[in-house]
């Protein structure tokens, strides 16, 4: 759903997909900036003058300082050690960004539920719609969406407030009613016999260990911590500031009533919206332990780091500023001026990293314009011998209405056995022999997985989840020297043609005689050391 967003300017404007892409990066942060500042808003009362500066220095500090929480990073750049070498998260198209607009609009909306809002409807309507679009974008948004409110509902079952709980648990059925298109469409696809399979491959891990987050830890520690000084620095003075008490005649009801005036300030909602940000957040990273399945759980620090900011932005208004206003002034101060210089500074430094790989990539046109010119949905073999060919062969389905014929992404709905068929017909073209495939394979096992793995444990070498493994992984790569043998006594042509290819593309002279070598093809273009070669029988098509 989120890319067909991206399209509609194309659809009603008539915008270029590139301009849109370009657009995009300026008002989606925007966006998201400003959704950030209305929850502060919301977070800490009245919409006076210090709290616009409290949430615009929270807006900057989510949209250009995110990567501020990193300080080995931070002090990298810092250092001259390193530098930035790729934009703003939230400059990247599609996800997070779409996710994190849906799911700030959502947890406004919810919000205003837990404040008993007379406009009910409404913030029902627009959590629902939020969920809905949530659900049919990113399963990172709407799986930290969904854990935040099951939170909250618990916290506000104990508190006994069952109409506002009625209210948001109403959201959840409303949002998957709207979003029925593609909740039948993923149910449809759950049961083809490759669906198992090919979510394993996009980052599903059955495991029933917990996975924990430093930063939601420190900031609930911080969090607590702020709470328990600030009530117990409440009962200390409220004694003395009360009217009631200061002028009561009966010493006997001067504890009931500062008791009163203490618990009536605690827990505030916003105490207890901060409450499931926080433990919201560190349900969605070990939720797996209930369920037995989690999705690739690192991305949820797109959404939790952010989460955590706002609850601190909150206790900085709501708790440091009544304690010392010069200490908030001075820290709000300090954050939005470091957000906005870091900000200014990743994108221009960026920039200056990206600007020479841009500028080369720009020679791909020539090969761009051949493909599109060819037949929909031709299939281009690309001899991935360096990295700028593994490039390529990323870019040409986004550049052309070709198809790949191999490609470690193997995430869609494919017979297991594509990946060890592509690996090896890649291994043929770069002229592997019988005698080196077990030293080529012991010197290239990252590359070999990429290819042959059947999870993301086995794909990424991740550590985490030890109840969880690849072996099918293992498998494969015992079984391939030997299947990589029988692979090359067969004819080579007939074997690449069990599935559909038109093109195969080389770079170098030594590249273009090994293929011509092993297959009788003609070379139908050539252009910045590029070439590509079709079957013969292929002339017809381009």
């Amino acid at each position: 759903m989120g890319e067909w967003l991206y399209a509609l300017p194309s659809i009603i404007f008539g915008m270029t997909p590139a301009a849109t892409l370009v657009l995009s990066k300026f008002i989606l942060p925007a966006v998201l900036f400003l959704l950030v500042y209305a929850l502060l808003l919301r977070l800490t009362g009245d919409a006076t003058a210090p709290q616009k500066l409290n949430a615009i220095a929270c807006g900057l500090f989510v949209v250009l300082g995110y990567d501020l929480v990193d300080f080995r990073t931070v002090f990298s750049y810092l250092s001259g050690a390193d530098s930035p070498g790729t934009f703003l998260l939230w400059a990247r198209p599609v996800n997070p960004i779409l996710g994190g607009i849906f799911l700030f609009s959502f947890l406004i909306s919810i919000f205003a539920l837990a404040q008993g809002t007379r406009r009910r409807n409404g913030a029902v309507l627009g959590a629902s719609v939020s969920f809905a679009l949530m659900l049919g974008t990113y399963f990172f948004s709407w799986g930290t969406a969904l854990s935040i409110l099951g939170v909250l509902i618990l916290l506000l079952l104990f508190r006994r407030e069952y109409r506002i709980v009625g209210n948001l648990a109403l959201t959840i059925p409303l949002g998957a009613l709207f979003a029925a298109p593609y909740l039948v469409n993923a149910f449809r696809a759950a049961e083809s016999p490759l669906y198992e399979s090919a979510v394993l491959r996009s980052g599903l891990f059955y495991t029933h260990y917990p996975l924990l987050n430093k930063f939601l830890i420190a900031t609930l520690v911080v969090f607590v911590a702020l709470l328990l000084w600030d009530y117990f620095l409440k009962r200390k003075t409220l004694g003395s500031t009360t009217p009631q008490i200061q002028h009561t005649n009966k010493p006997e009801n001067v504890g009931m009533l500062l008791e009163k005036n203490v618990h009536q300030a605690y827990p505030a909602k916003w105490h207890i919206f901060c409450f499931a940000l926080l433990l919201g957040g560190l349900w969605a990273y070990s939720q797996q332990m209930l369920t037995g399945r989690t999705i690739w759980p690192y991305h949820f620090v797109q959404y939790t780091i952010p989460l955590g900011m706002v609850v601190a932005f909150s206790v900085l208004f709501n708790i440091i500023k009544s304690w010392n206003r010069y200490v908030w002034g001075t820290l709000i101060a300090v954050i939005a001026l470091s957000s906005l210089s870091f900000g200014v500074y990743t994108q221009v430094s960026a920039h200056a990293f990206a600007k020479p790989l841009f500028a080369m990539r720009q020679s791909y046109r020539p090969l761009f314009d051949f493909l599109n010119r060819s037949e929909k949905d031709c299939v281009v073999f690309v001899n991935e011998t360096n990295p700028e060919l593994s490039e390529l062969n990323t870019l040409i389905p986004a550049f052309t209405h070709c198809n790949r014929y191999a490609t470690t992404e193997l995430y869609s709905l494919i017979p297991e056995e594509r990946g060890t068929d592509g690996y090896r017909a890649l291994l043929r073209l770069r002229g592997i022999s019988a005698d080196g495939i077990d030293a080529y394979l012991a010197a290239h096992e990252r590359e070999a997985a990429g290819y042959l793995y059947s999870n993301w444990k086995g794909l990424f070498g991740v550590k985490d989840f030890p109840d969880f493994n690849d072996a099918e992984l293992q498998a494969r790569l015992q079984k391939l020297p030997a299947l990589y043998r029988e692979f090359l006594k067969k004819d080579i042509g007939g074997e690449l043609r069990k599935y559909r290819l038109d093109y195969i593309l080389v770079s170098g002279p030594e590249d273009e005689r090994r293929v011509a070598e092993l297959l009788p093809l003609e070379k139908v273009f050539a252009s910045e050391g590029l070439a590509l070669y079709a079957f013969p029988s292929n002339r017809d098509r381009f």
